[in-house]
């Protein structure tokens, strides 16, 4: 039976522990989404200890960006502090990884998305949803989508070669790849809109894309919205049918979070859990879930129980940097 502080192999990286530092936008970036000393020293503070920290959501080309001082990765000149973090946190012993994203119709500006439609549930950076409302996202051409795709394998490029030791890509919170795999925002006649395996199309042209350009031994996870909580949209069903097509395409690990008006900024502690438990015995690869969890308690039974392998701490860690170190004490008593 495996624990919370038990090592996990996954390719060529060994975690030391199944403790995990979840992608959480933060807006600590410059506006040219360059990474600052503020940036890196919010990482440095919350990561000893940990057996991951995965960077928050970072964007792929300059019309994806979803935040004014969002963190990038869609030009050569940022890697150089994209190294700096990952040489910094590699220090403490902790592995990083940076998830990827495009925001479709959620992007500052020039929304684009699967479908020319109002969709009243994606709003858009500082804006009520009455006048995210009032820009209709241009629909993607398929021209449009290669150059995404492209650029999502760009991304996870620069990734590598910053030193980062895995790529996560997100298809959750109203994102685009979540867009797609939506039918609530997803209204496409092609064969990228319909089933739900034209829907999961063009994510899994973006994890095969990304996979052939990282190589076989970089791990690539995916964060999955399996969950849309809206009527109309996905639920746990569809997704437990769209998880092996994710598995057979390469995806490494399973980010699971749901929601797609956005990530859940309240609920009760594991308010994700019912994900984890119903998706993990469809998936013969490690699953990672979030969700409010604020305890080791928690954490030890999620992974204990064969629920979860890996576990997001994220607002715990962001209101205090202490908390493993507090919890642990609290746990098994000062040393």
């Amino acid at each position: 039976m495996s624990s919370v502080f038990s090592p996990l192999q996954i390719k060529n990286l060994r975690l030391s522990n199944r403790l995990v530092m979840p992608p959480m936008a933060l807006d600590h970036a410059s506006e040219k989404g360059e990474v600052t000393s503020e940036l890196i020293d919010h990482y440095l503070e919350r990561a000893e200890g940990l057996g991951l920290v995965i960077v928050e959501h970072t964007y792929i080309l300059p019309e994806g960006k979803a935040h004014p001082r969002q963190l990038g990765i869609y030009d050569d000149a940022l890697l150089p502090g994209l190294k700096a973090l990952v040489d910094r946190v590699h220090k403490l012993g902790v592995p990083i990884g940076l998830q990827i994203t495009h925001a479709g119709a959620r992007a500052l500006n020039k929304p684009q998305a699967p479908s020319a439609l109002f969709c009243p549930h994606l709003t858009r950076f500082g804006l009520s949803p009455e006048l995210s409302a009032k820009e209709i996202p241009a629909e993607l051409s398929i021209e449009d989508m290669k150059n995404i795709c492209a650029a999502f394998a760009r991304a996870a490029a620069r990734a590598q070669e910053a030193g980062f030791d895995l790529v996560e890509i997100h298809g959750a919170h109203g994102y685009l790849l979540n867009q797609f795999y939506s039918p609530l925002t997803n209204r496409r006649t092609d064969e990228y809109g319909g089933s739900l395996e034209n829907r999961l199309r063009f994510p899994l042209e973006v994890i095969a894309a990304v996979k052939r350009t990282v190589g076989p031994d970089m791990p690539v996870f995916y964060r999955l919205g399996a969950d849309d909580r809206l009527p109309g949209g996905n639920g746990v069903d569809e997704s437990k049918k769209a998880v092996p097509l994710l598995v057979n395409a390469g995806v490494d690990c399973l980010d699971l979070s749901g929601g797609i008006c956005g990530y859940l900024k309240k609920g009760p502690p594991g308010f994700f859990n019912y994900l984890a438990k119903e998706i993990k015995p469809v998936a013969n690869i490690p699953v990672l879930v979030t969700g409010g969890i604020n305890s080791l308690e928690m954490a030890e039974e999620l992974v204990a129980a064969g629920i979860a392998d890996l576990v997001g701490i994220g607002r715990a860690l962001l209101s205090d940097p202490a908390w493993l170190k507090k919890a642990k004490e609290k746990r098994y008593g000062s040393k």
